[in-house]
C-alpha cells in the first residue's frame, strides 16, 4: 500500500528545542504535584478518615459522579491551556515534538463535515506525548481540531488532578456508548487502540504494537461511515527503559482487574519523565472501509478491514522508520 508523499509538517515551535534539565523541570512541575497530592490526600485520609473523607473526599467524588460528568457526554477541553500552557510549550520542545500530515488528509479534512478516526500507534509506557498533541492539532488539521476528542481510560476521571488534566486536553471516557454519541453527533476522535495491554507490551528499542485483537474501533468506524487514519509516533518506544519483571503477573492485573503497572524509568531513571526522544507523529491515508449493507458490518467484513489496517499501519511506518533513524527496526504487531 503506497503512501502519499507529499506532506506538512508541523513542529512544537520555530525555535524548537531546549535543555534537558529544563524539560524534566517542566514536566516535573506537572506530575509531581498531581501525585503529591494524590499522595497526602490518601495519608490525610488514612490519618484522619472522618474529617478528609467527608469533608474532601465525598464531597470531591459527590460532584465527579453525579454532578458534572462530562467526559460521559462531550469534553471540557481548555483550548489556550490545550495550545499555549507553557509547561506543555516546553514539553513539546523537549520531545522536539513534529506533526507530518500528508496532501490527501490535508485535502480531506478542509472538506465540509469532514469526519475521522484517528488510531494511534503505539500507546507507549505513559502514552506522554497525547497530552501534547491535542494542541498541535489546530495546525496539523485545522478545518476539525475543534472537533477532535480524545478517548481516556475512564480510571483517569477518577483521579483527582489528572481529571482535570484530561479534560482540559479534550478527553471523554472511552466507552462504546460516549465514541458512538460523538461519531453520531459528526465529530472526530482520537484513539490509542493499544490501551493497557500495549502499556505492558512496550519494549525499550523495540516497535511493538498490540493490535492484532484490537477490532472495535474498526467497527466502530465503519458503523458510522468513518474513515480510519492510521498515525505512528516515532519515539514513543524509546520514551523509558523498560522492565519484563513480573510480566505474567502485570498482564494478569490488566486482564482481571484492568490495572496498567509499567515498569519503566526516563529521565534521570525516574519514572515521572520520559527520555528526550525527538518525537514525530506520522498520520497516514484516510481510509474507507465499505460494507454489503450500509454501516451495519458484519465480521467478515471488520476482519478484512482490520487486515487492511494493519497492512497501512506497517507500510506508513516502513515508509518513513529510516527518515527518523530507525531504519534497522521492524514493526512487531501482537
Amino acid at each position: 500500500m503506497k503512501q502519499s508523499s507529499s506532506r506538512q509538517i508541523i513542529p512544537a515551535r520555530p525555535d524548537e528545542g531546549c535543555s534537558e534539565l529544563l524539560g524534566f523541570l517542566a514536566v516535573s512541575l506537572v506530575t509531581v504535584p498531581v501525585i503529591g497530592f494524590n499522595v497526602l490526600l490518601l495519608l490525610g485520609f488514612y490519618l484522619y478518615p472522618k474529617h478528609v473523607g467527608l469533608f474532601v473526599i465525598l464531597p470531591y467524588y459527590t460532584y465527579i459522579l453525579a454532578l458534572s460528568r462530562p467526559e460521559r457526554k462531550y469534553s471540557a477541553r481548555w483550548e489556550w491551556f490545550s495550545r499555549n500552557f507553557p509547561l506543555l510549550q516546553t514539553f513539546r520542545r523537549y520531545l522536539r515534538m513534529k506533526v507530518i500530515v500528508n496532501d490527501k488528509l490535508k485535502d480531506a479534512q478542509s472538506k465540509e463535515h469532514a469526519q475521522f478516526l484517528f488510531a494511534v500507534f503505539p500507546h507507549g509506557c505513559n502514552s506522554d506525548y497525547r497530552i501534547a498533541l491535542d494542541g498541535m492539532l489546530f495546525d496539523a488539521v485545522p478545518n476539525v481540531a475543534r472537533n477532535v476528542t480524545s478517548l481516556a481510560a475512564t480510571v483517569l476521571f477518577r483521579i483527582p488532578l489528572v481529571r482535570e488534566l484530561a479534560l482540559w486536553t479534550n478527553c471523554v471516557d472511552a466507552s462504546r456508548s460516549v465514541a458512538d454519541n460523538l461519531l453520531h453527533k459528526g465529530k472526530s476522535i482520537l484513539v490509542l487502540p493499544g490501551g493497557q495491554a500495549e502499556q505492558i507490551h512496550t519494549v525499550y528499542g523495540r516497535e511493538i504494537v498490540y493490535l492484532k485483537k484490537r477490532k472495535g474501533f474498526i467497527k466502530l468506524a465503519m458503523t458510522h461511515g468513518v474513515p480510519v487514519v492510521p498515525g505512528y509516533v516515532f519515539g514513543a518506544s524509546d520514551y523509558f527503559y523498560t522492565s519484563s519483571f513480573a510480566l505474567n503477573f502485570r498482564l494478569w492485573l490488566v486482564k482481571t482487574l484492568g490495572i496498567s503497572i509499567p515498569l519503566a524509568f526516563g529521565q534521570y531513571f525516574t519514572p515521572l519523565c520520559p527520555r528526550p526522544v525527538a518525537t514525530t507523529i506520522v498520520f497516514g491515508d484516510p481510509i474507507r472501509f465499505t460494507t454489503k449493507i450500509d454501516r451495519q458490518p458484519i465480521v467478515e467484513e471488520v476482519d478484512q478491514a482490520h487486515a487492511q489496517f494493519c497492512l497501512a499501519l506497517t507500510c506508513l511506518f516502513d515508509h518513513h522508520k529510516k527518515e527518523f533513524g530507525y531504519g534497522d527496526r521492524v514493526l512487531e504487531i501482537c
